[in-house]
């Protein structure tokens, strides 16, 4: 083999590692949501919040995933594909410590929002990697393993999660994701392709649509959380999803008419 061959071998061997890492990343951010479900009751118990607010815990978390995810397009121009996975990995680690060591309600949700928001930015890169580090070839056997990854979570979630927390305490569920997460960020920026960075561009962040943005999708969240426990006609349901649809069309035509548009419609 000559090593033009050879160094090509190499690359392309560190790139599917670092795909891998990526797509363990976008597993534990999907297996979060799952295994914290199965053992809402002890956490209840051990930091003795009230039955009617205990959802917030996992509310918290989808808003803020929610959020991010329609963000990553903007983030990864702003800071690469690479440097977007590290931030976030990095961000839903430290995040899962917080929410470890959590001490009380409101700590909690603080935490699970940030880890949301840092699990929302892992996921779509995941699926964007596939066409841009892979060539044709290869892109369905990439595919495949992102897929999987994907679907895994969520079956596996409520047998980890259960398991985690009767065999050793709550904490764990948050804990397990420290060394998954430290390893992706100490390795993935050596194995990821270098693309350019416009750090400048959070300069120009158009902050009225980013607003916008967030109300619709929260209020639609919580609209979608309220329905079932006061009804899909109740004034509040009926209010939040006028402010989500309201918000939606605000953030179509203020980003239609943007010279830097947070999301790319067109």
């Amino acid at each position: 083999m000559s090593d033009m061959h050879r160094k090509r071998a190499t690359v392309q061997v560190t790139v599917w590692i670092g795909f891998v890492l990526m797509c363990l990343g976008m597993f534990m951010a999907i297996l979060d949501i799952q295994v914290v479900a199965t053992s809402l009751p002890a956490i209840q118990d051990a930091l003795g919040i009230a039955p009617d607010a205990m959802s917030w815990v996992q509310t918290s978390y989808l808003i803020a995933e929610i959020i991010a995810i329609p963000l990553t397009g903007w983030l990864t121009r702003v800071l690469s594909m690479r440097w977007l996975f590290v931030s976030a990995t990095a961000l839903f680690t430290a995040s899962s410590v917080g929410c470890a060591l959590s001490w009380s309600f409101a700590t909690l949700v603080l935490f699970r929002a940030l880890q949301g928001f840092a699990g929302g930015a892992l996921i779509p890169p995941v699926f964007a990697a596939v066409f841009i580090l892979f060539a044709p070839r290869l892109q369905g056997i990439a595919t495949t393993i992102a897929g999987i990854m994907a679907v895994l979570a969520p079956t596996v979630g409520p047998i980890i999660g259960g398991w985690t927390t009767q065999t050793y305490s709550w904490h764990w569920l948050f804990l397990i994701n420290v060394v998954p997460g430290l390893t992706a960020c100490v390795f993935t920026p050596f194995l990821l392709p270098r693309q350019q960075t416009h750090i400048s561009d959070v300069l120009k962040l158009d902050s009225l649509s980013l607003f916008l943005l967030a109300t619709g999708l929260a209020s639609l969240v919580v609209g979608l959380k309220q329905a079932p426990l006061g009804g899909w006609l109740s004034p509040l349901c009926i209010a939040l999803f006028s402010l989500s649809m309201l918000s939606g069309l605000a953030l179509g035509y203020r980003t239609l008419r943007a010279r830097y548009p947070i999301i790319e419609l067109v």
